[in-house]
């Protein structure tokens, strides 16, 4: 079994307290962190696991289907833990 866990939004608090949580606790092959780096996004905090052998981030849209798709073709994530949203959304009228 594959054994890949792919991370939405790993670069904000909550996400990157995961990650770190992630590698230090299981077993996990491939802790794979797709973050686009918005203002809520702040790839400092995870620079003490960025050598971490099992880790890869990809700095990405998770709307842009294609990279999403590329990252289930290429690593086959078995899990999936979806911390990326918005924090405020703008209202037009």
């Amino acid at each position: 079994m594959n054994n890949t866990i792919l991370i939405t939004g790993g670069c904000g608090f909550i996400g990157s307290n995961f990650i770190q949580y992630i590698l230090a606790n299981t077993k996990y092959r491939n802790v794979i962190n797709l973050d686009k780096l918005t203002y809520a996004g702040n790839p400092n905090n995870l620079l003490d696991i960025q050598k971490d052998e099992r880790y890869i981030f990809i700095q990405g849209d998770i709307c842009d289907h294609n990279c999403v798709r590329n990252i289930f073709k290429e690593y086959i994530p078995n899990v999936v833990v979806h911390f990326a949203a918005e924090s405020h959304v703008d209202r037009f009228h």
